[in-house]
């Protein structure tokens, strides 16, 4: 995890543990069931990486014993709409609430990028007869997509009202920290071109052993998000609230091409992702 995100996650529970200790807290929501609907923005940072893998003993391309490695980045702004139900209720100092919730949210937008071809340099080290084309074994070049399609998930949320908001929100305006776990439904695309043949396709493109084409994995992710809200009421048990978020996936190994069958090439793709997202609420007390 890189160090600036690392940060971000170790300093939510710091603030939950400050929203806490907060002098001055009062109830800041309605106890009780609720309903909602919501809408974020989402920053998606995706992070594919690929291998390639020749160290089967029967493979049978010029590359046999090696292993190639690439990976790409792209980060996009996608969208999310979601319904919502959860129940809110109070601990016995009445001072804080907590809240439980689960939801159903469809995203739009997508990242993508291209995970660059890695050429053998053994095989075409001082080589003038190796076509100028990915051959059998290498690393090909891969256009790739990564798209979040729906998530559902299980969301805690503490909070109550500080002195400070009451001059700048109102009265009954209050802050709270989030932490919950996601199931993301996410969709990985691959469009690729090259020669699969250890005859290294003489007749070039043209050859009818050169293939282009293209491969979809659908795949579910688990998911972990916290961050930090705003919660204002707007009129007869109806709340707003404004949150902004971050959600790490764990990463998931996609095994695109095994190595059961000649040539015995293996290859797998490892899609990686994060996001950090501002999110509007609109909550329905009963």
């Amino acid at each position: 995890m890189k160090e600036s995100k690392r940060w971000r996650v170790l300093a939510v529970p710091a603030l939950a543990a400050a929203l806490v200790g907060a002098p001055g807290f009062s109830p800041a929501m309605e106890e009780g069931f609720y309903m909602g609907l919501s809408a974020s923005a989402e920053n998606l940072d995706a992070t594919p990486s690929r291998i390639t893998d020749n160290t089967h003993p029967m493979n049978a391309t010029t590359s046999r014993g090696r292993t190639f490695s690439t990976r790409d980045s792209d980060t996009q702004t996608i969208s999310g709409f979601g319904v919502l139900a959860g129940y809110t209720f109070r601990p016995s100092n009445r001072e804080l609430y907590l809240s439980a919730e689960i939801d159903l949210v469809y995203h739009g937008g997508k990242a993508r990028g291209r995970l660059a071809w890695i050429k053998d340099s053994v095989l075409r080290a001082g080589a003038n007869n190796v076509p100028d084309w990915p051959q059998s074994g290498e690393g090909w070049p891969d256009n790739w997509t990564f798209e979040k399609n729906r998530s559902y998930g299980l969301t805690l949320r503490l909070g109550g009202q500080p002195d400070f908001l009451t001059s700048m929100l109102g009265p009954d305006s209050g802050l709270y920290a989030l932490a919950g776990i996601r199931r993301i439904e996410a969709e990985y695309s691959l469009s690729y071109e090259g020669c699969p043949t250890t005859e290294g396709c003489p007749g070039g493109r043209e050859d009818e052993s050169y293939v282009q084409g293209s491969d979809r994995t659908d795949t579910d992710y688990t998911a972990w998000t916290a961050g930090l809200g705003l919660h204002t009421p707007v009129g007869d048990r109806l709340g707003m609230q404004v949150e902004m978020y971050y959600t790490n996936y764990e990463e998931e190994d996609l095994l695109l091409l095994d190595d059961n069958g000649p040539p015995h090439i293996r290859v797998v793709h490892s899609p990686d992702a994060d996001g950090i997202g501002l999110r509007l609420r609109l909550l329905r007390h009963f």
